[in-house]
Order: structure tokens, then sequence, then C-alpha cells
């Protein structure tokens, strides 16, 4: 029977209307840019200029990809059975699709947007290091408090709600080290601070992989009930989806660790 259900829920694939809309809505609009770049000649120029790099539409597709697999994918089904599943769907929402989206961004649409719609100031105090890794964090945590995260769990629009904060704080966070609007070599701009400012967001998520590994209890109730599949019990489970947590943790310090070489590194300034 566990068997059967496993392979029911790998192949269920899940196509909520506000997700897919918004998915093919952003498609259409970066193939439409890219489009309107090259029917009015500015593409190579841009090129040239390196404000347009040939691997950022690879990269921004890799986002969207990253967004389908978290949310249309058989791993939202299996996240209503496995508490590993969630979590591999919230590291999909968190930590690869915002950096890749950010990276596959040109710096023209980037400035367009942002101008255009007048977000500039809003965005400039959203992502102030201290506010945008407060407001990451803060969500974070909060969300896995026991009451809200079997809340998301038993209410469908909590549960939207959760990945959609999941989402764009983590695009708020990772605007602070990834800044679009200023080109792609931005990202070799590495300063002490970009380390720093990578390597504090790891200690949370160390805090919050410990408490689910090291509880003898199920702190969520929901993933108690369900019908267990593969002969995993519900506190195994929860232990695997800690050290998950752990890995959110270790791709924080992965990651400052590319900068503080860039930044250590003087040959990377050859890249601008």
């Amino acid at each position: 029977m566990e068997t059967a259900n496993l392979s029911l829920i790998l192949r269920s694939w899940a196509w909520p209307p506000l997700a897919v809309l918004g998915l093919a809505t952003v498609a259409a609009a970066y193939a439409y840019a890219f489009y309107h770049f090259h029917q009015h000649g500015w593409l190579a120029r841009l090129r040239r200029r390196g404000l347009i790099r040939s691997y950022q539409p690879w990269c921004f597709a890799g986002g969207l990809l990253a967004l389908a697999l978290a949310l249309l994918s058989p791993v939202e089904a299996l996240s209503d059975w496995l508490f590993v599943a969630h979590m591999a769907q919230h590291l999909l929402i968190v930590m690869v699709a915002p950096p890749l989206l950010l990276l596959g961004l040109p710096a023209p649409l980037a400035r367009w947007f942002v101008m255009e719609s007048r977000l500039r100031g809003v965005l400039e105090w959203l992502t102030h290091p201290v506010l945008a890794f407060a407001l990451y964090n803060a969500n974070l945590l909060l969300w896995h408090l026991p009451a809200a995260y079997q809340s998301a769990l038993t209410n469908a629009p909590i549960h939207d709600l959760q990945h959609a904060l999941f989402f764009y704080t983590a695009v708020l966070y990772w605007w602070r080290v990834i800044d679009p609007t200023h080109g792609w070599f931005s990202l070799w701009q590495w300063s002490p601070a970009k380390w720093l400012y990578l390597l504090v967001a790891a200690p949370p998520s160390y805090i919050l992989g410990s408490i689910l590994w090291a509880n003898n209890r199920v702190l969520y109730p929901w993933y108690a009930a369900v019908p267990r599949l593969g002969g995993l019990s519900a506190l195994e489970d929860q232990h695997y989806a800690g050290l998950l947590m752990w890995g959110h943790g270790w791709m924080f310090l992965m990651a400052s660790m590319v900068v503080f070489y860039s930044w250590y590194n003087p040959q990377t300034e050859q890249l601008e």
C-alpha cells in the first residue's frame, strides 16, 4: 500500500492557476524584453558593454525551473506526506530560485523595472542589510513555530502565503548580495561586508535544524497523522528535515566562501 501511494504521489503534478499564471507571465515578459532589445538593435551593444551575458537567460530559466519544481512537480504533493520533502521544497524557493533569478536579470531590464514601478526608494529601504536579514530570518523562524507551520499545512491560503513570504523575503535578502541593477559583474564587486552578511545568515538555520534534529517528539501533528511512506517514521522524517535545514546554513557558508575568495583574490577584478 505504501509503495502504491508513493508511486501515485510521484506521478502527481499540480497546476494551481495563480502559480502557473505567474510563472508563465514572468517567462513571457522576460522573453519579450530580449525580443524588444533584439528588434531595436540594442542586444549586441548591451552584450559588448557587458550589461547582458549570454548565460543570463539560462540562470533566469533555472530560477523559474526551481520554482516550477517546488510548486508544480510531485515535490508539492510529496510535501504533504513527508516533512523532509517539504523542507526540500522550501530550499528550492529560498536558496535556489531567488539567486538564479537575480543573476539572470540583465541590468537594463532591472533598472527599467525599478524606475518604472517607482520601487527604488522602497526597495532600497527593504534591502538594507539589517532589515533584509531580520525579515528573512524572522520569517523563516516564525513559520517553523508549531502553530504557524501546522496552520499552513491545514489551510491552503495560509500555505500559499507561507511560500510567498519565503520567496519574497529571500529575494530581498539576496538582492543585497546580487543587485541586478548594477549589472552582472556587480557580483564580483565583493567586500568584507558581503562576506559577513552571508556568514551571519547561517546560525539561525543551524539553530532551527538542531531543534528539529534533537527533539524526541514530533513537533507538527500533521506529519504524525498522515500515513507514513517508505517505512520512515514521523520522528525520523523530522530528523532528516533538520539535516536539510543544516544544509540551508551550509549553503550560506558556501556562498560566503565564494565571496571571500572573490574579494581576497585580485584576479577576479579582471572579470569586471
